[in-house]
């Protein structure tokens, strides 16, 4: 008799980190457990059943969850680690390099900087907090996956990838399961995950492990590009061009998009109301509602990237490319008229 093995349900506010989750936990523990992923958007009352275990991305999802989970599921909230097989280039660093971490939030950032610390430990690492200026002696920069927040004016950046699980949150699951496996197994597991996890996120999203990005640092001009931002057509232009001026004037969305771009440069932040007496100073008086409408269909648009907590607004590379694309465009079109 066949017996079918305990479900296991990855719960998590965003699709991407979901996946990493679900990926890593098969990696590990696919010949004990059925893994099933779910968006805290998708749970409904019966998909969780009796005796199943349940991790979450969040302790704040607890609550939320409650409900969806019977009382016989232990409920375990996840950990997040480095990737280690992300970090190797940190071998061939200079000791005592002075590294600033950029992630979505200073919260997260704070925990990157953690993880790289009890790991490459000669090196000394700074959380970015978005409300204050860069430091001024920072020899290269890290980031988690989250390459679109870092300037592109700062070439010395080395991208280690999304956070995994860490190694304490399979200790718990494995815990559940009754099972026999040695701890040095788990552990054999958990590095064979990782390293799994690297090859598909470098396959999928070029996150180039297998080649060193410590780059020099140099200030950029607007004129120089990356290697890898994609330009965009003349219809996705077009096509973003129409969606913005339903909603309002191009002009408007061009200058947010330009105050954006400003703050992604000089590694600062602005909320709506710093960004509202930006555009007045450039004489363009929108309500607080009129600067919310053209920040929302940018954001659908991809252009602008919308952070929780203190990260607030960031230009995107989209968006990037939209504004210098349609800069360079109306300047061709002037210099034309004036001939």
């Amino acid at each position: 008799m066949v017996h079918s093995k305990r479900k296991l349900h990855v719960i998590a506010i965003q699709e991407a980190y979901l996946n990493i989750a679900a990926y890593q936990l098969v990696d590990i523990l696919g010949d004990k457990i059925d893994v099933l992923a779910i968006t805290l958007q998708e749970l409904t009352m019966d998909v969780i059943g009796e005796g199943d275990i349940v991790i979450l991305s969040k302790e704040i999802l607890k609550g939320i969850t409650r409900p969806f989970i019977p009382a016989s599921c232990p409920i375990i909230v996840a950990k997040r680690e480095v990737n280690i097989a992300g970090t190797r280039e940190f071998l061939s660093l200079p000791k005592n390099q002075q590294i600033l971490v950029i992630n979505d939030t200073l919260e997260h950032a704070e925990e990157t900087a953690i993880s790289l610390k009890n790991i490459h430990f000669e090196q000394e690492y700074i959380a970015y907090d978005p409300i204050n200026p860069i430091p001024s002696q920072i020899d290269l920069i890290v980031t988690p996956g989250e390459k679109e927040l870092v300037p592109k004016q700062f070439k010395n950046v080395i991208d280690i990838g999304p956070r995994t699980l860490d190694f304490n949150t399979v200790l718990k699951i494995a815990s559940h399961l009754n099972d026999d496996d040695e701890l040095n197994i788990l552990m054999k597991r958990f590095f064979k995950s990782q390293l799994s996890l690297a090859e598909k996120l470098n396959e999928k999203y070029n996150f180039h492990y297998k080649k060193p990005l410590i780059q020099k640092r140099e200030d950029m001009e607007d004129k120089d590009r990356t290697e890898d931002a994609v330009p965009l057509s003349e219809k996705e232009m077009s096509s973003m061009v129409k969606k913005i001026e339903e909603h309002g004037f191009l002009e408007e969305s061009l200058a947010i998009l330009a105050i954006y771009l400003e703050g992604k440069r000089k590694l600062e932040s602005f909320g709506r109301t710093t960004v509202k007496q930006k555009l007045q100073q450039i004489g363009f008086d929108l309500s607080a509602q009129q600067l919310r409408l053209r920040l929302e269909v940018m954001q659908e648009l991809g252009l602008v990237i919308a952070r929780q907590g203190r990260g607030g607004t960031k230009l995107s590379e989209t968006g990037e490319e939209f504004l210098s694309h349609y800069t360079k465009r109306t300047g061709a079109e002037s210099k034309e008229k004036s001939m």
